[in-house]
């Protein structure tokens, strides 16, 4: 398999008319034999979390770049190390930027890809969707009651805060999932919702996706919670528009993503309401001799949980 990936981020129109900045951020990288693609969201009632989301998505890929790295980088340990990663980062960061844990609040969800297989990460809200070779498009939508998601940056006496503004009790009820499948056609097959204790939607959310799984997908995509605040638009909708790619040169996704908005605007409506960010990787065949001849340096230099397994078809 080879990888290429693009992101894109924009504010939202409620942020745009009040003046505030745009609080999500996204970065993807790949090497053609490694892709990682990641979304942070910064919480709209915290400080400046616009720079949180930033500190996350570069603490993460820098993670992600130094697992892919390690000789015994294997994905069996990639969650564990990149969530300890992200809490050095977050720890260096906020003293050496003057930062208040305010400043801290956001999601993170990330894809990582490799030969072997992959995994996709999410501590949040958001959307993981899969589009498949035949066209088939399946979607996990996640959401936090009260609009109150669990934030990497919880640990101590802030998670114990974060407990007890959910009502104290971790076997409560309090974090969802929809499941969705789009046929080629339009046709929307299936649709399940599951819910989820306070106690796992802290632990995240994982999917595991084996080598052989990944050659069936195309494009596997991670989308922050404003694909589903789009004016006048449906969410399942709108994932299926900004999977609908003419060409996956260069910024494929910044196009696409693009493009659909005007479209909803030039309709009459407002486009995203909150702010909106993605990020891609594109899956092409190809085999591993191939890749490994062709691969080039990263862009930069320098638990438990919800889980969906490859072996059940993530969702399909």
């Amino acid at each position: 398999m080879r990888f290429s990936t693009d992101h894109y981020f924009q504010i939202g129109h409620a942020h745009y008319t009040a003046g505030k900045p745009c609080q999500d951020h996204a970065l993807s990288r790949s090497t053609g034999a490694v892709a990682c693609a990641i979304v942070s969201d910064g919480c709209s009632s915290g400080g400046n979390t616009d720079i949180g989301a930033r500190i996350l998505t570069l603490g993460t890929l820098q993670a992600i770049r130094e697992h892919a790295k390690a000789r015994d980088g294997s994905l069996a340990t990639a969650g564990v190390s990149i969530a300890a990663r992200q809490e050095q980062c977050i720890a260096a960061a906020r003293p050496m930027l003057g930062l208040e844990p305010e400043d801290m609040l956001a999601t993170c969800g990330y894809i990582y890809l490799t030969q072997d297989g992959g995994l996709v990460r999410l501590h949040g809200d958001g959307v993981i969707a899969c589009k498949y070779r035949d066209g088939t498009i399946a979607m996990r939508r996640y959401d936090w009651t009260d609009n109150t998601p669990f934030y990497p940056s919880y640990n101590g006496a802030d998670l114990d805060a974060f407990v007890g503004c959910h009502g104290g009790d971790m076997q409560e009820v309090r974090f969802t999932e929809q499941s969705v499948v789009r046929r080629e056609r339009g046709e929307y097959v299936r649709t399940d919702r599951v819910e989820y204790s306070l106690k796992d939607g802290i632990a995240g959310v994982s999917m595991e996706f084996s080598a052989s799984h990944l050659e069936q997908i195309e494009f596997l995509a991670i989308f922050t919670d404003g694909v589903t605040q789009i004016d006048g638009v449906d969410w399942r909708d709108a994932i299926t528009d900004f999977l609908a790619f003419k060409s996956t040169a260069g910024e494929f996704a910044k196009r696409r993503m693009i493009r659909g908005i005007r479209d909803t605007q030039r309709a009459g409506g407002k486009g995203p309401i909150d702010d909106i960010s993605y990020a891609v990787v594109h899956i092409q065949p190809e085999t591993k001799t191939d890749i490994e001849m062709e691969e080039q340096p990263w862009g930069l230099q320098p638990h438990e949980g919800i889980s969906a397994s490859s072996s059940t078809d993530a969702g399909r």
